[in-house]
Order: C-alpha cells, then structure tokens, then sequence
C-alpha cells in the first residue's frame, strides 16, 4: 500500500515458519499476497527470501485504515 495514504494495522500472525537465519545486512525479498478481502480486514499469505530461497512465511490478517487527518 505504499503511496496510497493508508495504514496497515496487524491483527494476527498465524503458521509464522522460518526455515534458515538470516543475519543483518543481507537483502531480504518479501513476497505477499491478498488471500482474503472483507471491508478493511484483510488475509494474506507472504513469504521472506535470501537469494531465492525461502527464509520465513507466514499467514496474516491486518486492518487498512486511513491515516489520522493533520
């Protein structure tokens, strides 16, 4: 969502894998996918990669919000 002017709020993280460590300075690709739509909660499916090759992966569910007037 960035550049839309909306926030993302956490809700939940479940099946949180991670299947290699992964130290600081290395180039981490992250990969989400809408998996679920209702109103403003939303499911996803995303996974983390070094290299190609899959670090972490996780489902989560998150709130897409308006961010506060100034």
């Amino acid at each position: 969502l960035a550049g839309s002017g909306k926030l993302v709020y956490f809700m939940a993280i479940e099946e949180a894998k991670f299947r290699k460590p992964v130290e600081p300075g290395v180039l981490l690709r992250l990969e989400v996918e809408f998996t679920q739509k209702r109103a403003r909660v939303c499911k996803f499916a995303g996974r983390a990669l070094v290299n190609g090759e899959l670090a972490a992966e996780a489902s989560f569910t998150a709130m897409i919000a308006d961010a506060p007037a100034d």
